[in-house]
């Protein structure tokens, strides 16, 4: 693996295309991380992931959740906080796998790191070698351009 480049689905070497990353409480101006809040996040961070690489299928990692210690009922869920990091990718192969008439294929990928990436942390890329993206990415065709 470089830079560019992830293994995916055990085999498949895949480029990435564009990634962005930004700190995952960056907006969070008061109050605590909280099971209600990290929901929002997520949708949204899915949300936005399909919106800047023009693309329906993303793939989540699913983020580990760290408790937070608080004493009492928090009024807005269990005070919980994901990664520190949110890492969305744009991951392209030029080859298509459903459907011979396409040109290649793309996925989104959305996980969660506590340091900026480069490096993937390891966990996090094991696991991207096991997302089907053979099965769950997008196809398309250079005509469509």
């Amino acid at each position: 693996m470089n830079n560019k480049r992830v293994i995916i689905d055990r085999d498949l070497e895949v480029i990435i295309v564009e990634i962005k990353q930004y700190h995952t409480y960056r907006n969070l101006l008061e109050g605590i991380p909280n099971s209600k809040l990290n929901k929002i996040i997520l949708e949204r961070t899915v949300s936005d992931a399909k919106e800047l690489f023009n693309l329906q299928n993303i793939h989540l990692i699913e983020p580990i959740l760290t408790p937070i210690e608080y004493e009492g009922n928090y009024p807005f869920g269990n005070t919980e906080s994901l990664p520190e990091i949110t890492c969305l990718a744009e991951l392209k192969c030029h080859s298509a796998f459903k459907n011979e008439e396409m040109d290649y294929s793309g996925l989104g990928l959305v996980w969660f790191q506590e340091n900026y990436a480069f490096p993937i942390e390891k966990a996090i890329n094991d696991f991207i070698k096991t997302i089907p993206y053979r099965k769950i990415c997008e196809e398309f065709s250079y005509s469509d351009m």
